[in-house]
């Protein structure tokens, strides 16, 4: 793994635990504060430039559930100063009596910027949970 491949994975890795830690301070760090920055939460709309996307963590961080997300199945790509992240996010959310659990797949796409890797795209997808081979390459799906 090159240097820069681990630096993308440490920038993601922040990302993931300032979400874990409901923490707004430490997310701001992770973004690239633009207009042109894209994040869609599993289930939202596309939220465009930083504001929105901003007050869209305030929100979830507001919730009285505990988040916590863990990652998996993680893939790196660096093309100069742009990288990309793939991973499958396993989401727990515990609020006074239920404990709620998802999936989702993600990809985080960050550019370089005086040294850091600065998060401009999320994109986190819900994935329904099925067993192991319930669909096959012949399953219908929509594309």
């Amino acid at each position: 793994m090159s240097s820069a491949e681990q630096a993308v994975l440490d920038a993601n890795s922040r990302f993931y635990q300032a979400l874990s830690d409901q923490d707004l301070e430490a997310m701001e760090a992770i973004w690239l504060p633009t207009e042109w920055a894209q994040c869609i939460h599993p289930g939202w709309t596309i939220l465009h430039g930083w504001r929105a996307i901003r007050e869209s963590w305030a929100g979830i961080f507001r919730s009285p559930a505990k988040l916590t997300v863990a990652i998996d199945d993680i893939h790196v790509r660096v093309a100069g100063d742009v990288a990309w992240v793939t991973c499958t996010e396993r989401i727990s959310a515990l609020s006074t009596n239920q404990l709620d659990t998802s999936l989702a797949q993600a990809t985080n796409v960050f550019v370089a910027l005086a040294g850091n890797w600065r998060l401009v795209v999320h994109h986190g997808s819900a994935v329904a949970l099925a067993e192991p081979g319930a669909w096959t390459a012949d399953s219908e799906s929509v594309h």
